[in-house]
């Protein structure tokens, strides 16, 4: 494994950081005891990042993992943002006012048995990033002790870019962001304004929902968050890197995961968050965190796959 530190935190981050969302149902149907073993192999492998959300499984993510890590020094990341304790019509809407987000740290803190390395706001809107109200009642968790640093993590993708450099701007310490070979912008963009921010840049969904690896599927139950994703799209991008992405994969001798993996890697970003279903895909993946990055003529042809072809042909 290697590392590198999240923007100007101080935090040392894992190339390769564990997304727990398979713990309650959201990605996969993971059985509690295959995710502890997760969990446990992550830390085998040197894996030091752990991200999660209050909202996943409601709470049951933040308690496994707060059981899972205890006694371990390693960094875990949260979000809120999705009122899980007051649903409407069996619907958990966002809530983002200050009074709110204190209460809902206390609760993931309680979960999770520490404090919080990196407290992040849970897909808030343009206006709720620039409210220094709700900016302000996070550096007080800070203040008191309840977090160490605040971040935005950034969705649905839908007015990313502009929520991306309105987050910098206000001064958040790290973004989180979809990034992967099919889906380069607005990615591309946020690294380099984050780069010049000195902010810290952490990546989600590297192999675009199962896409990227040799486990495509085309459906998912409707618990599973993949299934936001439109089938037409996945159709379209299978085709596009079965025959343009794959070949690269066979050429370099690396499965097409640890390619979608080393593509990120190859970016000025933090580390890249992975979800797995398995310790296997687990040990794949964390091979791919092994130094040994994309050469500048490789990322250069998925730059221009990209621009000239992926961007234009997924967005039909």
């Amino acid at each position: 494994m290697r590392y590198r530190v999240l923007g100007k935190t101080g935090l040392t981050v894992s190339e390769i950081g564990l997304g727990a969302w398979f713990i309650g149902g959201m990605y996969g149907d993971v059985p509690l005891d295959d995710a502890r073993a997760i969990i446990k192999r992550a830390l085998d492998l040197g894996v030091n990042t752990f991200d999660t959300a209050d909202v996943y499984g409601n709470g049951l993510s933040e308690r496994v993992l707060g059981e899972e890590l205890r006694g371990y020094d390693v960094n875990v990341f949260t979000k809120v943002g999705y009122n899980i304790y007051q649903r409407e019509g069996g619907k958990v809407s966002q809530t983002f006012n200050p009074s709110y987000i204190r209460y809902a740290v206390s609760k993931s803190i309680e979960r999770l048995g520490r404090r919080v390395n990196l407290l992040q706001l849970h897909n808030p809107s343009l206006n709720v990033i620039r409210d220094w109200e709700v900016h302000s009642a996070l550096i007080n968790l800070v203040k008191d002790g309840y977090v160490e640093h605040v971040g935005v993590a950034l969705g649905p993708e839908v007015n990313v870019l502009n929520e991306g450099l309105a987050a910098i701007k206000e001064g958040y310490e790290s973004i989180m962001f979809v990034f992967n070979a099919l889906e380069q912008e607005p990615g591309r963009a946020l690294i380099r304004a984050g780069v010049e921010g000195g902010v810290g840049l952490i990546t989600r969904v590297p192999h675009a929902s199962n896409v990227l690896t040799n486990n495509f599927t085309q459906s998912f139950p409707p618990s599973d968050h993949r299934s936001l994703r439109r089938k037409d799209w996945l159709i379209k991008a299978k085709a596009i890197v079965d025959e343009y992405v794959k070949p690269i994969s066979d050429q370099l001798g690396i499965t097409l995961s640890q390619l979608a993996l080393k593509f990120v890697l190859s970016y000025p970003v933090s580390t890249v968050i992975v979800t797995v279903t398995s310790v296997k895909e687990l040990e794949e993946y964390v091979e791919a965190a092994n130094g040994s990055y994309l050469s500048p003529r490789v990322l250069g042809d998925l730059e221009r796959l990209y621009d000239e072809l992926i961007s234009i042909r997924l967005s039909q």
